[in-house]
């Protein structure tokens, strides 16, 4: 089977789906202690969660209804900023559902889509 650039399109569009909305849904506590120990205030792990939830399926329609460069620069950046913050939290160095590792292969397809002259504008 052929694997085409809409298909990769569409898989990483399901990931930001889900990352988006599944925490909120089900992780809710475990995501605000999460940021807890990140030191922010108190006052702000709500927002920042729900702004973050909303990023990604921001990013899931985007590329649902008009992938473009910004978008695969943005995604880009937005994992290295998570990539950075799961860093600051030592148990997931060597989780064993491997979260920095999964960001490996993320950030090549968006480096892949970001080149490939196929781009939509």
């Amino acid at each position: 089977m052929k694997v085409s650039r809409r298909m990769v399109e569409l898989s990483l569009a399901a990931l930001w789906l889900w990352s988006g909305v599944q925490p909120p849904l089900t992780a809710w506590d475990e995501s605000l202690a999460m940021l807890a120990r990140l030191g922010l205030p108190q006052a702000a792990l709500g927002p920042l969660f729900l702004a973050s939830c909303a990023l990604d399926v921001s990013f899931a329609a985007w590329i649902a209804w008009r992938p473009s460069i910004w978008a695969w620069r943005s995604q880009a950046l937005v994992v290295l900023f998570y990539s950075v913050v799961v860093v600051a939290l030592p148990e997931n160095w060597l989780h064993p559902f491997a979260p920095l590792v999964k960001n490996l292969p993320i950030l090549a397809m968006l480096l892949w889509l970001g080149t490939n002259r196929e781009e939509k504008s």
